[in-house]
């Protein structure tokens, strides 16, 4: 069964599911995946994870009970899942900005998240440069920030993170002391139940004092692994970011693979020639992702 069939078969029990019972491991079940990959290819698929998706279609579907007025406020609560009126009102309120009594007196329009459906483009157009490579068990330091993928909130704290360090001279105090893979952007420490992650500016950890780095850096432990090594030539950040969706939305699809759920890093090399800047479309990176075949039916 391929993984277009298998993610058909998730929406489908997400949407068959929404009255309390639906839950997220065993759709990562059905996607035949661990609950990592399942969660990290969701969010890269549909911009959005699937827990804030299962939490916005129940809140829509009880957006709909209430309007239609025909059931209390209390029994649409505990019907999707919340365990109080209050817990409900105070999502229900965040999600479309009235309370259950304004929508149920019909004051307002609501905007619903609709069900998602899935559309198969074929590509044939591109091919991805990649190679598949062994690391032994590794040691990083790196500066970490805590985001998120909800909301494609990554793509902009990251960039932004990598700015902001590079102006205080927190990166070339650590460029300093790079090994072969160069600067380097670990995410590590994922947390399914908020979709958020650790993203860390490191280097190798080599023959240096933990003293001569900025402070609040600490040491990031990646198990070894084989590893599948992505090649991105563009402007930063649009570049590595297409790469990235590429990845889960093209490549894991139609591989044997699936994520380690370790730590995965992105790469920056010396370029060539060295003072190439990082608008350029020659500009270089590699995202290594740690790898692990797929469960077989």
């Amino acid at each position: 069964m391929d993984w277009t069939t298998r993610l058909t078969q998730v929406l489908d029990y997400l949407e068959d599911n929404l009255e309390g019972t639906a839950d997220i491991e065993k759709a990562a079940g059905l996607a035949n995946c661990s609950l990592f990959h399942f969660c990290r290819m969701f969010e890269v698929v549909f911009s959005v994870s699937p827990a804030e998706h299962l939490r916005r279609r129940r809140l829509s579907r009880a957006a709909l009970d209430i309007a239609a007025g025909r059931d209390k406020v209390i029994d649409v609560a505990l019907r999707y899942g919340w365990d109080s009126p209050e817990s409900f009102t105070k999502a229900f309120k965040r999600c479309f900005g009235i309370t259950p009594s304004e929508a149920k007196a019909g004051s307002a329009q609501l905007e619903i998240w609709p069900h998602i459906r899935l559309a198969v483009v074929l590509k044939g157009d591109r091919t991805m440069k990649y190679r598949i490579e062994e690391r032994a068990q590794a040691e990083f330091v790196g500066l970490p920030i805590r985001t998120t993928n909800t909301e494609n909130e990554n793509l902009k704290t990251i960039p932004r993170f990598w700015e902001t360090k590079g102006k205080d001279g927190t990166v070339g105090a650590m460029a300093r002391y790079c090994g072969k893979l160069g600067l380097l952007g670990v995410c590590y420490d994922y947390n399914p139940a908020d979709n958020s992650f650790a993203y860390a500016i490191a280097i190798e950890k080599g023959d240096f004092p933990m003293s001569a780095l900025p402070a609040g850096c600490e040491t990031i432990e990646v198990p070894a692994s084989v590893f599948a090594v992505f090649e991105s030539r563009g402007p930063m950040p649009g570049a590595i970011q297409k790469l990235w969706k590429d990845i889960y939305a093209d490549w894991f699809p139609s591989s044997d693979y699936e994520h380690a759920g370790t730590p995965d890093f992105e790469s920056y090399p010396e370029q060539d020639p060295p003072e190439l800047p990082d608008d350029s479309p020659e500009y270089r990176t590699e995202v290594w992702i740690p790898l692990k075949r797929k469960k077989m039916f």
